[in-house]
């Protein structure tokens, strides 16, 4: 089996983190307070999604369009004059992570950005980037090795110190500031075949993300036959699941999760087609009653939605989902964790989840647990991260007391600000004044 994609995420200076980390697990239940963070840590997997799709910093942070005017790419939330911390002109983010290499076996590797956007054009501009290897931690490309700048010939490029296979000195080579050089890379032609292959290897795995923020309303649409990628809202929900009712056994599965979920005695499903090609998923149940899914509950469409998300034939190996409590009642949260851990286990992919839902994190086994993770307010007004039981007393207090009651009533925040105060008195007494 393999392990997390992505392994430890730091940002710096990035929104409102100062200088964060975020471990991953197979599953990461990412909690925390409205306005602490945890949308901007979606923002910056985006932001490194952006760069494995060959964007330029402008697109990736604003917008994409394509020919006849189509929308392709959502930039990150703010534009360029928010995605920095406020007081600063530069943010970077680092990312280790493993990937694939050109011999199918996995490397362990860090990426690491970092983009000036300062007055007064606010244009974002490569300042810091590199990528190496695991283990020998051994560089591709890098434009500071040893700590120390190539150089930057004008303020339209930068260079960066790219290594080749085998003897021979690593060569200095010229890149546009205005695109991650680590998309560039693999169609220059001053860069040697090895440094290439491994990047287009790193880009790969960095695209092979998925961000779900799931609607009932346009999950439940009719979708095109033959359409197996669901998307970002739900859409294409019902040819996704058309694809994977394919094989019998998966289709019964579907039904059996949607009784476990609802009162529903669902024992199969149906797929009606238009005169445009166009199909619509309808639940079976055991006494012949037909629900399309234009009538389900909202919490069966999102059900569904996550299923297809995580086991259709075009799953990506890494699922970020927004609320993915919304709409599930909370004696049911236990089926989403085990969707979870079966398509963690057996798919090989790895989700990150917000949530603000006590029950889901009741729910969650010791495993999970040590991969749950705190986004939250500062007393400065930025954020930080920190896992739910690295807080001080952590272990003691949650084998002791109920951890939904502990979410509901702020238990976790308090504990951070309480352990902030201590280590800094400075700023407690001047808050007490």
């Amino acid at each position: 089996m393999l392990g997390p994609m992505l392994r430890i995420l730091r940002l710096t200076n990035f929104k409102n983190f100062a200088d964060a980390t975020l471990n991953f697990g197979s599953f990461t239940a990412l909690i925390g307070a409205n306005a602490s963070g945890k949308s901007n840590v979606r923002d910056a997997l985006r932001f490194l999604h952006g760069v494995s799709r060959g964007y330029t910093l402008a697109e990736t942070i604003g917008e994409k369009w394509i020919e006849g005017g189509v929308l392709q790419w959502r930039g990150v939330r703010g534009g360029s004059r928010q995605i920095v911390r406020s007081g600063t002109e530069s943010f970077t983010l680092r990312l280790n992570f493993d990937y694939i290499d050109g011999h199918r076996r996995t490397r362990r590797a860090l990426y690491r950005i970092g983009v000036r956007v300062a007055e007064p054009d606010y244009v974002p501009r490569t300042c810091l980037e590199r990528l190496k290897l695991g283990g020998r931690e051994a560089y591709v490309f890098d434009t500071h090795p040893d700590g120390h700048a190539v150089g930057f010939p004008d303020p339209l490029h930068v260079l960066a110190r790219v290594r080749k296979m085998g003897p021979g000195a690593p060569r200095n080579v010229q890149f546009l500031s205005s695109q991650p050089i680590l998309s560039q890379l693999p169609t220059h032609p001053s860069v040697p075949e090895w440094a290439a292959r491994n990047a287009s290897a790193a880009m790969n795995a960095l695209g092979s993300m998925r961000f779900l923020d799931l609607s009932p309303d346009a999950a439940r649409q009719p979708s095109q036959a033959g359409v197996t990628t669901l998307g970002d809202r739900g859409e294409n929900l019902s040819s996704v699941l058309q694809s994977i009712a394919v094989d019998e056994n998966m289709r019964h599965e579907l039904a059996d999760w949607v009784t476990q979920l609802t009162p529903m005695d669902a024992r199969d499903l149906e797929f009606e087609s238009d005169f445009s090609g166009r199909v619509l998923a309808i639940l079976v149940e055991d006494d012949g009653r037909k629900t399309p899914i234009t009538t389900a509950s909202d919490g069966t469409v999102r059900f569904l939605a996550t299923i297809a998300a995580l086991m259709g034939p075009d799953r990506a190996r890494f699922s970020f989902f927004e609320e993915l409590e919304n709409g599930i009642h909370p004696n049911r949260l236990h089926l989403l964790l085990e969707l979870i851990d079966r398509s963690v286990a057996n798919a090989r992919t790895q989700v990150v989840a917000t949530t603000h839902s006590p029950y889901l994190l009741l729910q969650l086994s010791e495993a999970q647990r040590r991969h749950a993770a705190l986004a939250y307010r500062t007393q400065e007004g930025g954020a930080g991260i920190t896992g739910i039981t690295e807080l001080p007393e952590a272990q003691r207090i949650l084998k002791n007391h109920d951890i939904a009651q502990l979410m509901a009533a702020g238990w976790f925040e308090d504990t951070v600000n309480f352990s902030s105060e201590e280590s800094n008195p400075s700023n407690a007494g001047s808050g007490a004044a």
